[in-house]
């Protein structure tokens, strides 16, 4: 039996001097792994569609445990991705994310709709890198099912002034209530864990609100100042990964380039 799917690489293990293992991210059925015969070799068909980050329409069979590439028609092969190190290496950090998140026979449409306009922005070079990156994590976060709440300090509803992100709870603080919650009591568990805090600037923090709530087609359609900026990135980062409780090579590959 064949089944026909559109997915995106976002894995490659060689198997054999002529064999690839191909993770592909699809619509109807999340994650896919699939042997592409022969697509090591200068003359296999399956050769530029078995790279990582290309988009493709894949026949595939089954034998035994396992999937078979038999046809791919490649759509997208997000060639420029190649051509630089550092958007090489952000597009792998967020297909890192994808392989981590997305199981099989687990539709994620609309995540994989982010994951593929991330990297046609990544690509097209029209966009900061590193504001791609931030709200790539923030939108994550939203359609993955962990969205902070933004809309102002979780204890007494303050939308201004001095306001936190407490990545940990997924909330905002305003700075009286942290103060006071710090001189609370707490419990042996509660002091065993580290909180982490998020000062944000207003800009920071409209531009997470803006992230997590926008069209997607319209997620990088936003300017921050510098200092808003630094602050909207290093936020996204911590609270995605936070979330998620792992960290990733290309990450701190990525951040090493960049540095």
């Amino acid at each position: 039996m064949l089944t026909e799917v559109k997915g995106l690489v976002i894995r490659t293990v060689d198997l054999s001097e002529n064999d690839k293992l191909l993770t592909l991210f699809t619509e109807e059925y999340g994650k896919i792994t699939a042997v592409a015969n022969g697509s090591r070799t200068l003359k296999s068909r399956y050769l530029a569609a078995a790279q990582l980050f290309c988009y493709g329409s894949y026949v595939l069979y089954q034998r035994g445990d396992r999937y078979w590439v038999r046809e791919v028609t490649l759509i997208e092969s997000f060639f420029d991705l190649r051509a630089d190190l550092t958007r090489m290496s952000l597009a792998a950090y967020i297909c890192d994310v994808a392989d981590d998140v997305v199981e099989e026979n687990a539709p994620e449409k609309p995540f994989l709709r982010l994951v593929l306009n991330s990297l046609y922005a990544i690509a097209s070079g029209k966009f900061p890198q590193k504001q791609i990156k931030a709200a790539f994590e923030m939108r994550a976060a939203a359609v993955l099912g962990f969205c902070p709440m933004l809309d102002g300090c979780h204890a007494c509803g303050k939308t201004e002034g001095e306001l936190y992100l407490d990545v940990m709870n997924g909330v905002l603080t305003c700075s009286s209530c942290r103060d006071l919650a710090a001189m609370q009591p707490v419990t042996e568990e509660e002091s065993r864990t580290a909180s982490i805090i998020c000062r944000l600037t207003p800009g920071a923090l409209a531009a997470m609100q803006y992230a997590v709530s926008c069209p997607t087609e319209r997620l990088l359609s936003f300017r921050l100042r510098e200092e808003d900026s630094a602050v909207f990135c290093a936020a996204a980062e911590k609270y995605l990964l936070n979330q998620l409780e792992r960290g990733f090579k290309s990450l701190d590959f990525y951040k090493e380039i960049v540095s």
